[in-house]
């Protein structure tokens, strides 16, 4: 074990290992441990630390204090237990864990499972097909590349799926969910949730709570792809319009009309008691035929339910 001084002049042990598969242990002060090779148990115990596990799969956690974690290759396990934690998977499908604290966790490459735990956490599953838990706490989720599973769990998150056809679920509290690209599944669960299911054929369920359904543009619900809400309660929730733009970005001035007329910018709520959805149409270039289509379970109230 070696001693070098940090920034403040506090003493910090360097402890390395070596290719072989490793059990290595700080001390109560700041550390610095490095794996290297092998599949390696890396704990850092109290005191601010610095952990890397290098190849292999490795088991990292990181005890009291605010440590940093990192692994590289393989499939790792990283606990970073009480602490505001720096937590960095690798290339392998890594599971990791922030504990007590406020953390920063990324998933990176691979096909992680990542809790945040207790405390305000921000999370990066980056790429891979992720499933991640934000549990307790008011969290920020960024799920990246790949078809990704996130549930935010109790506190006021913010969920955005990225890219891939992704599960989302919002959970206790008043969440900010966002599909982004990708046919994506999101429920708001219970709370007065926004969601935004961004471009793609997305299936929205508010939950309990005063839920908004927000549309950035028409590519959000085309009319060969829409949009489907499944628990709309008329005077309580709202689907919200005002910001919509068109395909090159233009602001569309919309005007609510019983049937298509052939002038641009005309919406239009229809409803089947057949099957009881109310299909939310917007012809934008005045053919009379939608390009925008919301399909909402329910009848839905063009005074009360929508917002332009």
């Amino acid at each position: 074990m070696q001693d070098k001084l940090d920034s403040q002049e506090n003493k910090v042990n360097i402890i390395n290992g070596t290719d072989d598969n490793d059990l290595l242990q700080g001390t109560t002060g700041n550390d610095e441990i490095y794996g290297y090779k092998g599949n390696d148990s890396i704990l850092g115990k109290e005191g601010n630390d610095s952990l890397v596990g290098g190849e292999g799969h490795d088991i990292v956690e990181g005890g009291d204090g605010d440590d940093h974690l990192q692994v590289n290759a393989g499939d790792d396990r990283l606990q970073g237990d009480a602490g505001n934690d720096n937590i960095e998977g690798g290339e392998g499908n890594d599971s990791l864990s922030g504990g007590k604290g406020d953390d920063r966790i990324f998933g990176n490459e691979g096909e992680d499972n990542i809790d945040g735990d207790e405390g305000k956490d921000e999370i990066h599953g980056g790429e891979g097909d992720d499933e991640i838990h934000g549990d307790e706490g008011k969290d920020k989720i960024d799920g990246g590349k790949g078809d990704d599973t996130i549930t935010g769990g109790a506190g006021r998150d913010y969920i955005d799926g990225g890219l891939g056809n992704d599960h989302l679920a919002g959970g206790e509290d008043n969440d900010l969910l966002i599909g982004s690209d990708g046919n994506d599944i999101i429920a708001g669960d219970n709370g007065n949730d926004v969601i935004i299911g961004g471009i793609g054929a997305d299936q929205l369920t508010g939950g309990a709570g005063n839920d908004s359904f927000i549309y950035i543009t028409i590519n959000d619900s085309l009319a060969e792809a829409p949009d489907k809400i499944d628990d709309f309660e008329t005077g309580s929730d709202k689907i919200v319009l005002h910001a919509l733009k068109f395909f090159n970005n233009e602001e569309v001035e919309i005007k609510k009309v019983a049937s298509f007329t052939g002038k641009i910018n005309e919406l239009l709520l229809d409803y089947n008691e057949n099957t009881n959805v109310t299909n939310l149409m917007l012809d934008h270039d005045g053919n009379g035929l939608a390009e925008f289509n919301i399909e909402i379970v329910g009848k839905v109230d063009f005074e009360q339910d929508i917002i332009i």
